[in-house]
């Protein structure tokens, strides 16, 4: 055998390595090109095309909210949204370009161009999105960005529906407006799915309390951009997905009484107006006053204009009707009187020891009446008649706390009405316990009951809560729950309710009926007949039942309420007025009640579509 020198071995050796080496290579090379283009090609082939084609939102417009007779209340009306893409690649590699177009646009859209910045700088960080710049952009900007698309990368204008509330303030609180879902709200597991930033939401009333059957589903068209990232066409084997409208909302308000509630207040005035249906629970008005026009949230509010609505004296975004509690003052006697006749601490004819000499002695503290010269001896009709406070003073002792407050919790008092709006606040009739937990257990005066036999100290009532009360007395002792929800359509369709009628929003509370005749004949003595204190919400050919009331205000003057029902025999409404600072419930709040009754029974016109100015 020849001998081999050994530096061939090696040669031979490293060259059997290098084959393998290259070998393997080569062979991995081809595996990934299998992976990537047979068991990953259909994977790696989206992410090209998404490369190159860019998905824009189509969004859909709301559903429609009218009243119950059908008139339209809030519908949708073409706009245009003026955009920004912030990855054009002139932005990429120039941020400065970015700022620099965004103070240009900025003297276009009449935008302050720091609030331009700090939004794009803030929102490209949470999003890959094109970013709205301003909704409901003027015909004017519009056509400067369309001429000028060569100088400004990545700005588009967009057509997109726009909220719109035709009657302006009318109803704004009970109608809501809609706004730009917020960061806190996009981290909520019920909104990260289903809306992406900048999305519209439904803000208070009804906006918000049906904002899922309002809102509609989103549509997607899909458009090649060229290398400079410009739309190119809309690709056509990618077929659009069109938007699906949201269902429409008919609610139970009467357009023409809610008119007659809102134009019953002076303007600047304060206070709260809800009518009902005693016999379904269907709120037929409802009214705050000051009110404000939703108009300017579908467009977008500035922060100075969101701290002048929410930091101002007069909270206009405060709905009065059913987020303030108030102490109801002479308009809780009627039930005080009920919670009397109840456990039979009196009867309807029953008189007290002590008349009315305009003030009641207890202890050594006097406790006055309205009326300085007294009322002298009283029944419980003319007590209720007269609004005599010595009679509910004594009723107040006779019957006590306890039995007041239990009586109170049967009516539920102290709970929400449950209406389907958002937001609603309870009030407050307080028990022993209560007073106990304030001050010791106790450690407080058994005097306290006479402030609260009428409807002073610690009780307070929102005005929706007077209205279902009121309706108690109205309906012969049954308690519905407030509504303003009638139907919910698709496509014309009616699809199951959000919130159930009819057995589930009524209960009978038991009421002697003997009891209810009495405080309801009470309750028509007070506009009906002379010496009544509430004559000025007579209606021509309707019998009036009602109450005044007016309540002490710690922080101005007295507050003024009203609460009546009619007709008298067969209620077909029921009313709670309440007016701040205004004074007497019988000249400051019965007027207004007087109109919204006069409108529901002598309505001018049949039907109106007038648009409404508001204060």
């Amino acid at each position: 055998m020849a001998y081999e020198p050994e530096s061939h071995v090696n040669a031979q050796r490293r060259e059997r390595v290098f084959t393998i080496i290259v070998a393997a290579i080569f062979g991995m090379v081809l595996l990934r090109l299998f992976s990537l283009q047979v068991l990953e090609g259909t994977r790696y082939r989206e992410l090209s095309e998404e490369n190159r084609i860019r998905v824009e939102v189509l969004t859909a417009p709301r559903g429609e909210i009218r009243d119950r007779k059908g008139r339209l209340l809030t519908d949708n009306v073409p706009s245009f949204t003026v955009t920004i893409d912030p990855y054009e690649k002139p932005y990429v590699n120039s941020p400065a370009q970015l700022d620099s177009t965004l103070v240009h646009l900025s003297r276009i859209l009449d935008v302050d161009p720091e609030v331009l910045i700090a939004k794009v700088k803030k929102e490209k960080k949470q999003s890959f999105l094109v970013i709205r710049l301003k909704r409901n952009a003027d015909l004017k900007s519009v056509a400067y960005v369309s001429e000028h698309r060569a100088e400004l990368p990545g700005v588009e204008v967009e057509a997109e529906p726009l909220r719109r509330y035709p009657y302006g303030l009318f109803a704004s609180h009970l109608l809501g407006y809609v706004g730009e879902i917020s960061d806190k709200e996009l981290e909520d597991p019920r909104f990260s799915t289903s809306y992406m930033r900048g999305d519209l939401i439904g803000r208070m009333g009804i906006e918000c309390q049906y904002e899922s059957y309002l809102r509609g589903v989103d549509g997607k068209r899909f458009v090649e951009v060229n290398a400079l990232g410009r739309k190119a066409e809309l690709l056509g084997n990618k077929h659009p997905i069109l938007p699906k409208r949201g269902a429409d909302v008919t609610l139970t308000i009467d357009l023409d009484l809610q008119r007659a509630a809102e134009e019953a207040f002076q303007p600047g005035a304060r206070g709260a107006i809800v009518a009902l249906d005693p016999r379904t629970g269907e709120v037929l008005a409802l009214t705050s006053k000051p009110n404000y026009d939703p108009n300017e949230f579908s467009t977008g509010i500035t922060q100075a204009r969101w701290d002048e609505l929410s930091q101002g004296g007069n909270y206009p975004l405060f709905n009065r009707a059913i987020q303030a509690a108030y102490p109801p003052g002479s308009t809780l006697k009627p039930f005080v009187a009920l919670a009397g006749l109840a456990m039979h601490a009196i009867s309807s004819t029953t008189t007290f020891p002590e008349p009315c000499y305009g003030y009641f002695q207890f202890g050594r503290r006097r406790f006055g009446c309205w009326e300085k010269n007294g009322h002298g001896l009283l029944a419980l009709r003319d007590a209720i008649k007269h609004s005599c406070d010595v009679y509910f003073y004594q009723l107040g002792i006779r019957s006590g706390l306890e039995r007041i407050s239990d009586f109170m919790k049967r009516l539920t008092v102290s709970d929400r009405t449950g209406i389907d709006l958002p937001q609603e606040r309870r009030g407050i009739f307080p028990d022993p316990s209560w007073y106990d937990r304030r001050y010791g257990a106790g450690r407080w005066s058994k005097g306290l009951v006479l402030n609260l036999a009428i409807g002073q100290g610690e009780v307070s009532l929102t005005p929706i809560k007077l209205a279902q009360l009121t309706s108690v007395i109205a309906s012969n002792g049954l308690l519905l729950r407030p509504h303003v929800l009638r139907q919910i359509a698709r496509d014309g369709v009616d699809i199951p309710r959000a919130v159930p009628f009819q057995d589930s929003l009524r209960t009978d509370l038991g009421l002697a009926q003997g009891d209810l005749v009495a405080v309801r004949s009470a309750m028509v003595a007070v506009v009906n007949e002379a010496g009544g204190t509430g004559g000025q919400a007579r209606v021509d050919s309707i019998t009036v039942a009602g109450k005044t009331g007016t309540a002490q205000n710690p922080h101005g003057n007295d507050h003024a309420l009203f609460i009546c029902f009619a007709p008298a025999a067969n209620p077909e409404i029921a009313v709670a007025v309440l007016v701040e600072n205004a004074g007497h419930g019988s000249s400051a709040a019965a007027p207004l009640a007087q109109k919204v009754l006069q409108a529901y029974f002598h309505p001018a016109k049949p039907e109106s579509t007038a648009v409404l100015a508001g204060n």
